[in-house]
Protein backbone atom coordinates (compact mmCIF):
# COMPACT_ATOMS: atom_id res chain seq x y z
CA UNK A 1 0.00 0.00 0.00
CA UNK A 2 1.45 3.48 -0.84
CA UNK A 3 2.22 5.42 2.09
CA UNK A 4 -0.90 8.72 2.44
CA UNK A 5 0.22 11.71 4.24
CA UNK A 6 -2.84 13.27 6.69
CA UNK A 7 -5.99 13.80 5.19
CA UNK A 8 -6.64 17.07 4.06
CA UNK A 9 -10.13 18.64 2.52
CA UNK A 10 -8.49 20.99 0.49
CA UNK A 11 -7.10 18.32 -2.07
CA UNK A 12 -9.37 15.50 -2.15
CA UNK A 13 -7.53 12.28 -2.45
CA UNK A 14 -7.92 9.88 -5.63
CA UNK A 15 -6.83 6.59 -5.83
CA UNK A 16 -5.23 5.57 -9.78
CA UNK A 17 -5.36 2.30 -10.46
CA UNK A 18 -3.29 0.24 -12.96
CA UNK A 19 -1.53 3.37 -14.12
CA UNK A 20 0.23 3.59 -17.70
CA UNK A 21 3.01 5.39 -19.15
CA UNK A 22 0.51 8.24 -20.12
CA UNK A 23 -0.76 8.69 -17.03
CA UNK A 24 2.50 9.60 -14.77
CA UNK A 25 3.98 11.72 -17.41
CA UNK A 26 0.28 13.51 -17.68
CA UNK A 27 -0.23 13.46 -13.83
CA UNK A 28 3.37 14.12 -12.55
CA UNK A 29 3.27 17.26 -10.18
CA UNK A 30 0.25 18.91 -12.02
CA UNK A 31 -2.34 18.66 -10.25
CA UNK A 32 -0.90 18.18 -6.31
CA UNK A 33 -2.19 21.27 -5.55
CA UNK A 34 -5.51 20.14 -5.50
CA UNK A 35 -5.64 16.15 -5.56
CA UNK A 36 -3.65 13.70 -3.60
CA UNK A 37 -2.88 11.07 -6.25
CA UNK A 38 -2.10 7.53 -4.63
CA UNK A 39 -1.28 4.53 -7.32
CA UNK A 40 -1.88 1.27 -7.06
CA UNK A 41 -2.38 -2.22 -9.20
CA UNK A 42 0.86 -1.52 -11.68
CA UNK A 43 1.43 -4.81 -11.38
CA UNK A 44 -1.58 -5.51 -13.46
CA UNK A 45 -0.72 -3.80 -16.57
CA UNK A 46 2.36 -6.30 -17.13
CA UNK A 47 2.12 -9.69 -18.95
CA UNK A 48 1.03 -12.27 -16.33
CA UNK A 49 3.49 -15.43 -15.97
CA UNK A 50 1.76 -18.68 -16.28
CA UNK A 51 1.63 -19.39 -12.54
CA UNK A 52 0.71 -15.69 -11.55
CA UNK A 53 -2.37 -15.68 -14.68
CA UNK A 54 -3.88 -19.41 -13.08
CA UNK A 55 -4.07 -18.03 -9.41
CA UNK A 56 -5.00 -14.24 -10.15
CA UNK A 57 -8.91 -14.00 -9.72
CA UNK A 58 -10.24 -10.03 -9.98
CA UNK A 59 -12.77 -10.41 -7.43
CA UNK A 60 -10.38 -11.63 -4.70
CA UNK A 61 -8.17 -8.44 -6.15
CA UNK A 62 -10.88 -5.96 -6.07
CA UNK A 63 -12.34 -7.18 -1.93
CA UNK A 64 -8.62 -6.92 -0.82
CA UNK A 65 -8.08 -3.95 -2.28
CA UNK A 66 -11.39 -2.34 -1.01
CA UNK A 67 -10.18 -4.03 2.20
CA UNK A 68 -6.52 -1.89 2.16
CA UNK A 69 -8.38 1.15 0.86
CA UNK A 70 -11.61 1.71 3.15
CA UNK A 71 -11.16 3.97 5.50
CA UNK A 72 -8.24 5.72 4.16
CA UNK A 73 -10.08 8.71 3.46
CA UNK A 74 -10.32 8.25 -0.41
CA UNK A 75 -12.49 10.69 -2.44
CA UNK A 76 -12.20 9.46 -6.30
CA UNK A 77 -10.79 6.00 -8.09
CA UNK A 78 -9.88 6.52 -11.20
CA UNK A 79 -8.75 3.92 -13.97
CA UNK A 80 -7.96 5.56 -17.35
CA UNK A 81 -6.67 1.73 -19.23
CA UNK A 82 -8.43 -0.11 -21.73
CA UNK A 83 -8.15 -3.47 -19.67
CA UNK A 84 -8.32 -3.80 -16.37
CA UNK A 85 -7.84 -0.22 -15.62
CA UNK A 86 -11.60 1.33 -16.14
CA UNK A 87 -13.17 -2.00 -15.40
CA UNK A 88 -11.26 -2.28 -11.58
CA UNK A 89 -11.81 1.27 -10.84
CA UNK A 90 -15.85 0.80 -11.28
CA UNK A 91 -15.56 -2.10 -9.24
CA UNK A 92 -13.84 -0.89 -6.50
CA UNK A 93 -15.73 2.18 -6.39
CA UNK A 94 -18.64 0.56 -6.35
CA UNK A 95 -18.23 -0.81 -3.11
CA UNK A 96 -16.17 2.25 -1.56
CA UNK A 97 -19.57 3.96 -2.40
CA UNK A 98 -17.62 6.54 -4.53
CA UNK A 99 -18.81 8.22 -7.96
CA UNK A 100 -17.97 5.39 -10.94
CA UNK A 101 -19.61 4.02 -13.65
CA UNK A 102 -21.91 1.34 -12.70
CA UNK A 103 -19.42 -1.97 -13.52
CA UNK A 104 -22.25 -3.67 -15.90
CA UNK A 105 -22.08 -0.76 -18.14
CA UNK A 106 -18.12 -0.73 -18.25
CA UNK A 107 -17.91 -4.65 -18.85
CA UNK A 108 -20.79 -4.27 -21.51
CA UNK A 109 -19.44 -1.32 -23.32
CA UNK A 110 -15.74 -2.98 -23.30
CA UNK A 111 -16.86 -6.15 -24.90
CA UNK A 112 -17.62 -5.24 -28.49
CA UNK A 113 -20.55 -7.93 -29.19
CA UNK A 114 -22.39 -6.56 -26.34
CA UNK A 115 -21.65 -3.03 -27.25
CA UNK A 116 -23.26 -3.63 -30.41
CA UNK A 117 -26.30 -4.90 -29.04
CA UNK A 118 -26.71 -1.73 -26.82
CA UNK A 119 -25.76 0.24 -29.74
CA UNK A 120 -28.19 -1.56 -31.88
CA UNK A 121 -31.23 -0.72 -29.06
CA UNK A 122 -30.36 3.04 -28.47
CA UNK A 123 -28.53 3.85 -32.14
CA UNK A 124 -29.64 1.35 -34.45
CA UNK A 125 -29.32 3.74 -37.66
CA UNK A 126 -25.28 4.05 -36.52
CA UNK A 127 -24.68 0.38 -35.65
CA UNK A 128 -23.86 -1.71 -38.95
CA UNK A 129 -24.60 -5.56 -39.30
CA UNK A 130 -22.40 -8.17 -36.35
CA UNK A 131 -22.48 -11.20 -35.65
CA UNK A 132 -20.01 -13.17 -33.35
CA UNK A 133 -17.24 -15.50 -34.41
CA UNK A 134 -15.63 -18.57 -32.68
CA UNK A 135 -12.29 -18.64 -33.41
CA UNK A 136 -11.08 -21.58 -32.66
CA UNK A 137 -14.29 -23.83 -33.74
CA UNK A 138 -13.22 -24.11 -36.91
CA UNK A 139 -14.64 -21.91 -40.65
CA UNK A 140 -17.39 -19.86 -39.27
CA UNK A 141 -21.06 -20.57 -39.88
CA UNK A 142 -22.57 -17.18 -40.63
CA UNK A 143 -26.04 -16.52 -39.80
CA UNK A 144 -26.39 -12.72 -40.65
CA UNK A 145 -23.15 -11.48 -42.75
CA UNK A 146 -21.80 -12.54 -45.98
CA UNK A 147 -18.42 -11.76 -47.35
CA UNK A 148 -16.53 -9.45 -46.99
CA UNK A 149 -16.42 -8.62 -43.62
CA UNK A 150 -14.65 -7.16 -40.92
CA UNK A 151 -13.33 -9.33 -37.78
CA UNK A 152 -11.77 -8.20 -34.74
CA UNK A 153 -11.41 -9.76 -31.20
CA UNK A 154 -14.42 -8.91 -28.74
CA UNK A 155 -11.85 -7.44 -26.72
CA UNK A 156 -8.25 -5.99 -27.68
CA UNK A 157 -6.27 -2.97 -28.37
CA UNK A 158 -4.68 -1.21 -30.86
CA UNK A 159 -6.84 -2.78 -33.69
CA UNK A 160 -4.24 -5.93 -32.75
CA UNK A 161 -6.03 -8.99 -35.41
CA UNK A 162 -8.48 -6.60 -36.46
CA UNK A 163 -8.78 -7.03 -40.32
CA UNK A 164 -11.29 -7.09 -43.56
CA UNK A 165 -11.65 -11.14 -44.50
CA UNK A 166 -12.85 -12.20 -47.95
CA UNK A 167 -14.12 -15.78 -47.31
CA UNK A 168 -13.26 -18.51 -45.36
CA UNK A 169 -9.88 -19.34 -45.99
CA UNK A 170 -8.82 -15.38 -45.05
CA UNK A 171 -11.08 -15.78 -41.88
CA UNK A 172 -8.67 -18.97 -40.84
CA UNK A 173 -5.46 -17.30 -41.35
CA UNK A 174 -6.34 -14.28 -39.65
CA UNK A 175 -7.42 -15.98 -36.14
CA UNK A 176 -4.58 -18.77 -36.69
CA UNK A 177 -3.10 -18.66 -32.83
CA UNK A 178 -0.05 -20.96 -31.80
CA UNK A 179 -0.92 -22.67 -28.57
CA UNK A 180 1.49 -20.50 -27.00
CA UNK A 181 -0.44 -17.58 -28.04
CA UNK A 182 -4.07 -19.32 -27.26
CA UNK A 183 -2.35 -19.83 -23.56
CA UNK A 184 -1.49 -16.33 -23.38
CA UNK A 185 -4.71 -15.07 -24.80
CA UNK A 186 -6.74 -17.24 -22.12
CA UNK A 187 -4.86 -15.71 -19.81
CA UNK A 188 -4.93 -12.22 -20.45
CA UNK A 189 -8.59 -12.39 -20.53
CA UNK A 190 -9.74 -14.77 -17.97
CA UNK A 191 -10.55 -11.48 -15.32
CA UNK A 192 -12.49 -10.50 -17.88
CA UNK A 193 -14.25 -13.40 -18.45
CA UNK A 194 -14.84 -13.80 -15.27
CA UNK A 195 -16.54 -10.13 -15.37
CA UNK A 196 -18.37 -11.68 -18.35
CA UNK A 197 -19.96 -14.28 -16.47
CA UNK A 198 -21.21 -11.64 -13.38
CA UNK A 199 -22.21 -8.99 -15.54
CA UNK A 200 -23.83 -10.56 -19.01
CA UNK A 201 -25.80 -13.57 -20.51
CA UNK A 202 -21.94 -15.47 -20.82
CA UNK A 203 -22.69 -16.11 -24.57
CA UNK A 204 -19.87 -14.92 -25.89
CA UNK A 205 -16.59 -16.10 -24.24
CA UNK A 206 -14.04 -13.33 -23.97
CA UNK A 207 -11.48 -14.70 -26.51
CA UNK A 208 -14.22 -14.53 -29.23
CA UNK A 209 -14.42 -13.01 -31.99
CA UNK A 210 -16.51 -10.38 -33.89
CA UNK A 211 -17.95 -9.89 -37.87
CA UNK A 212 -19.27 -6.46 -38.48
CA UNK A 213 -20.25 -5.42 -42.50
CA UNK A 214 -18.06 -3.43 -43.73
CA UNK A 215 -17.82 0.36 -42.85
CA UNK A 216 -16.05 3.38 -45.42
CA UNK A 217 -15.13 6.90 -44.96
CA UNK A 218 -13.39 9.31 -42.54
CA UNK A 219 -12.87 7.66 -39.14
CA UNK A 220 -12.82 9.75 -36.23
CA UNK A 221 -13.09 9.93 -32.22
CA UNK A 222 -15.98 11.29 -30.37
CA UNK A 223 -14.53 12.30 -26.91
CA UNK A 224 -16.76 13.37 -24.04
CA UNK A 225 -17.80 12.47 -20.69
CA UNK A 226 -21.13 11.69 -18.57
CA UNK A 227 -21.86 13.70 -15.87
CA UNK A 228 -24.81 12.63 -13.34
CA UNK A 229 -26.26 11.16 -16.03
CA UNK A 230 -25.60 13.89 -18.71
CA UNK A 231 -23.89 13.50 -21.49
CA UNK A 232 -21.51 16.19 -23.00
CA UNK A 233 -19.16 15.88 -25.89
CA UNK A 234 -15.31 17.95 -25.68
CA UNK A 235 -14.55 17.58 -29.02
CA UNK A 236 -13.61 15.37 -31.88
CA UNK A 237 -10.35 14.01 -32.93
CA UNK A 238 -9.69 12.83 -36.74
CA UNK A 239 -8.46 9.02 -37.30
CA UNK A 240 -6.16 9.14 -39.81
CA UNK A 241 -4.80 6.07 -41.58
CA UNK A 242 -1.07 6.12 -43.23
CA UNK A 243 -2.51 5.60 -47.32
CA UNK A 244 -3.59 1.48 -47.88
CA UNK A 245 -3.29 0.45 -44.59
CA UNK A 246 -5.97 0.45 -41.22
CA UNK A 247 -2.90 1.83 -39.24
CA UNK A 248 -3.19 5.17 -37.54
CA UNK A 249 -0.63 7.81 -38.86
CA UNK A 250 -2.02 10.76 -36.92
CA UNK A 251 -4.67 11.65 -34.41
CA UNK A 252 -5.66 15.20 -35.26
CA UNK A 253 -7.59 18.05 -34.17
CA UNK A 254 -9.74 19.83 -34.83
CA UNK A 255 -11.76 17.69 -37.64
CA UNK A 256 -11.90 18.81 -40.57
CA UNK A 257 -15.19 16.67 -40.79
CA UNK A 258 -18.33 19.45 -41.91
CA UNK A 259 -20.49 20.97 -39.42
CA UNK A 260 -23.47 19.63 -39.56
CA UNK A 261 -21.95 15.92 -39.29
CA UNK A 262 -19.85 16.50 -36.44
CA UNK A 263 -23.23 17.52 -34.95
CA UNK A 264 -25.03 14.60 -35.77
CA UNK A 265 -21.96 12.67 -34.10
CA UNK A 266 -22.14 14.79 -30.89
CA UNK A 267 -26.13 13.72 -30.97
CA UNK A 268 -25.13 9.92 -31.70
CA UNK A 269 -22.36 9.61 -29.20
CA UNK A 270 -25.13 11.71 -26.22
CA UNK A 271 -27.83 9.46 -27.27
CA UNK A 272 -25.53 6.48 -26.96
CA UNK A 273 -23.61 7.03 -23.47
CA UNK A 274 -27.17 8.47 -21.89
CA UNK A 275 -29.29 5.41 -22.83
CA UNK A 276 -26.02 2.84 -21.42
CA UNK A 277 -26.71 3.88 -17.74
CA UNK A 278 -22.68 4.50 -18.29
CA UNK A 279 -22.11 7.89 -15.83
CA UNK A 280 -19.33 9.60 -13.88
CA UNK A 281 -16.34 9.32 -16.11
CA UNK A 282 -14.61 10.12 -19.50
CA UNK A 283 -15.90 8.26 -22.40
CA UNK A 284 -14.45 8.01 -25.98
CA UNK A 285 -16.47 6.60 -28.92
CA UNK A 286 -14.92 5.69 -32.63
CA UNK A 287 -16.95 6.84 -35.75
CA UNK A 288 -17.04 6.45 -39.21
CA UNK A 289 -18.77 9.07 -41.70
CA UNK A 290 -19.26 7.44 -45.44
CA UNK A 291 -19.96 10.95 -47.26
CA UNK A 292 -21.19 8.66 -50.02
CA UNK A 293 -23.81 7.48 -48.18
CA UNK A 294 -24.02 10.62 -45.74
CA UNK A 295 -23.99 7.63 -42.81
CA UNK A 296 -22.36 8.07 -39.35
CA UNK A 297 -21.84 4.78 -38.01
CA UNK A 298 -19.87 4.11 -34.74
CA UNK A 299 -16.92 1.42 -35.00
CA UNK A 300 -16.71 0.64 -31.17
CA UNK A 301 -17.23 2.49 -27.82
CA UNK A 302 -14.16 3.12 -25.19
CA UNK A 303 -15.60 3.21 -21.48
CA UNK A 304 -12.76 5.51 -20.68
CA UNK A 305 -10.78 8.73 -21.41
CA UNK A 306 -8.51 8.76 -24.31
CA UNK A 307 -5.21 9.56 -22.12
CA UNK A 308 -3.29 10.24 -25.80
CA UNK A 309 -5.64 12.98 -26.65
CA UNK A 310 -4.96 14.62 -23.12
CA UNK A 311 -2.78 17.12 -24.05
CA UNK A 312 -4.74 18.12 -27.78
CA UNK A 313 -8.07 19.46 -26.06
CA UNK A 314 -5.52 21.26 -23.57
CA UNK A 315 -3.64 23.10 -26.03
CA UNK A 316 -6.64 23.58 -28.21
CA UNK A 317 -9.48 24.10 -25.76
CA UNK A 318 -7.68 24.89 -22.76
CA UNK A 319 -8.19 22.41 -20.61
CA UNK A 320 -6.70 18.64 -20.33
CA UNK A 321 -9.16 16.12 -20.04
CA UNK A 322 -7.64 14.36 -17.11
CA UNK A 323 -8.79 17.34 -15.40
CA UNK A 324 -12.36 16.46 -16.18
CA UNK A 325 -11.88 12.43 -15.10
CA UNK A 326 -10.43 13.68 -11.84
CA UNK A 327 -13.68 16.29 -11.35
CA UNK A 328 -16.28 13.43 -12.09
CA UNK A 329 -13.96 10.98 -10.20
CA UNK A 330 -14.89 12.64 -6.62
CA UNK A 331 -18.09 14.03 -7.43
CA UNK A 332 -17.03 18.13 -8.15
CA UNK A 333 -18.68 19.98 -10.98
CA UNK A 334 -16.98 19.34 -14.54
CA UNK A 335 -15.46 22.94 -15.27
CA UNK A 336 -15.50 22.33 -18.75
CA UNK A 337 -15.73 25.17 -21.23
CA UNK A 338 -15.68 25.27 -24.88
CA UNK A 339 -12.54 27.92 -24.91
CA UNK A 340 -9.74 28.32 -27.07
CA UNK A 341 -6.45 27.07 -26.23
CA UNK A 342 -3.16 28.82 -27.23
CA UNK A 343 -2.98 26.05 -30.11
CA UNK A 344 -4.92 26.29 -33.39
CA UNK A 345 -4.06 22.38 -34.12
CA UNK A 346 -2.64 19.66 -32.66
CA UNK A 347 -1.68 16.11 -33.43
CA UNK A 348 -0.55 12.70 -31.72
CA UNK A 349 1.78 11.23 -34.32
CA UNK A 350 2.36 7.31 -34.45
CA UNK A 351 5.53 6.34 -35.75
CA UNK A 352 6.19 3.22 -37.35
CA UNK A 353 7.48 0.63 -39.44
CA UNK A 354 5.88 -1.86 -41.98
CA UNK A 355 8.33 -4.58 -41.59
CA UNK A 356 9.76 -5.63 -38.13
CA UNK A 357 13.06 -5.03 -37.38
CA UNK A 358 15.63 -5.21 -34.40
CA UNK A 359 16.06 -1.74 -32.24
CA UNK A 360 19.73 -0.95 -32.16
CA UNK A 361 18.76 3.11 -31.11
CA UNK A 362 16.59 5.24 -29.81
CA UNK A 363 16.36 8.56 -28.65
CA UNK A 364 18.39 9.99 -25.90
CA UNK A 365 17.25 12.37 -22.82
CA UNK A 366 19.08 14.51 -24.40
CA UNK A 367 17.36 14.24 -27.72
CA UNK A 368 14.07 14.57 -26.01
CA UNK A 369 15.38 17.70 -23.94
CA UNK A 370 16.22 19.60 -26.86
CA UNK A 371 12.84 18.90 -28.76
CA UNK A 372 10.92 20.45 -25.35
CA UNK A 373 13.48 22.93 -24.89
CA UNK A 374 12.59 24.04 -28.67
CA UNK A 375 8.83 23.47 -29.11
CA UNK A 376 7.76 23.21 -25.01
CA UNK A 377 5.09 21.16 -24.39
CA UNK A 378 6.33 18.50 -26.87
CA UNK A 379 5.09 14.78 -25.58
CA UNK A 380 7.24 11.86 -26.72
CA UNK A 381 6.90 8.59 -26.16
CA UNK A 382 9.10 5.74 -26.88
CA UNK A 383 7.67 2.56 -27.64
CA UNK A 384 11.09 0.40 -27.57
CA UNK A 385 14.46 -0.19 -26.52
CA UNK A 386 17.76 -1.12 -28.20
CA UNK A 387 17.95 -4.91 -28.07
CA UNK A 388 14.34 -5.58 -28.76
CA UNK A 389 12.42 -6.43 -31.82
CA UNK A 390 9.39 -4.69 -32.58
CA UNK A 391 7.29 -7.88 -32.58
CA UNK A 392 8.30 -8.29 -29.05
CA UNK A 393 5.27 -5.71 -28.48
CA UNK A 394 1.91 -5.94 -29.11
CA UNK A 395 1.29 -4.64 -32.81
CA UNK A 396 -1.27 -4.21 -35.60
CA UNK A 397 -1.61 -6.45 -38.13
CA UNK A 398 1.47 -5.48 -40.43
CA UNK A 399 2.82 -3.07 -38.72
CA UNK A 400 4.82 -1.98 -35.53
CA UNK A 401 4.55 1.52 -33.48
CA UNK A 402 7.83 2.50 -31.89
CA UNK A 403 7.20 6.12 -30.63
CA UNK A 404 4.52 8.55 -30.51
CA UNK A 405 4.79 12.49 -31.03
CA UNK A 406 1.91 14.60 -29.19
CA UNK A 407 2.22 17.97 -30.08
CA UNK A 408 0.47 21.66 -31.36
CA UNK A 409 1.00 24.48 -33.40
CA UNK A 410 -0.85 27.84 -34.36
CA UNK A 411 -2.11 26.34 -37.48
CA UNK A 412 -2.11 22.98 -39.14
CA UNK A 413 0.42 24.19 -41.83
CA UNK A 414 3.18 24.60 -39.15
CA UNK A 415 1.67 21.86 -37.24
CA UNK A 416 3.38 19.56 -39.58
CA UNK A 417 6.88 21.56 -40.29
CA UNK A 418 7.30 20.65 -36.85
CA UNK A 419 6.63 17.19 -36.51
CA UNK A 420 9.06 17.00 -39.65
CA UNK A 421 11.67 18.77 -37.43
CA UNK A 422 10.76 16.88 -34.31
CA UNK A 423 11.08 13.82 -36.27
CA UNK A 424 14.13 14.70 -37.49
CA UNK A 425 15.83 15.28 -34.39
CA UNK A 426 14.82 11.92 -32.79
CA UNK A 427 17.26 9.02 -33.42
CA UNK A 428 15.78 5.67 -34.09
CA UNK A 429 17.70 3.04 -35.71
CA UNK A 430 16.74 -0.23 -36.71
CA UNK A 431 18.34 -3.38 -38.45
Amino acid sequence: MTAVSPLSPARPRVLVLCPGPWDKQALGARFDARYELLYAGEELIETPSLWDGVRFNVFRWVDQTVKTWRGQGLAGVVGTGDYPGCMLASLVGEQLGLPVPPPAAVVQLSHKYYSRRIQQKLVPEATPGFEPLDPFGGPPKLQRLGYPLFIKPVKGTMSIRAQRVHNAGEFRQAVHFSWRERMTKHLLLRPFQHLLERYTDGKVPAWHFIGETLLEGTQVTVDGFVERGRAVVMGIVDSVMYPGTISFQRFESPSGLPGPVQEHMRQVAVRLMEGSGFNHACFNIEMFYDPAQDRVSVIEVNPRMSYQFADLYERLAGMNTYEAQLALAVGQPVPWRAASGQAGAAASFVLRRFSDARVDQVPSAEEIAQVKERFPGTIIQVLCAPGERLSDHDQDVGSYRYGIINLGAPSRDELFERYQQVERMLTFRFS
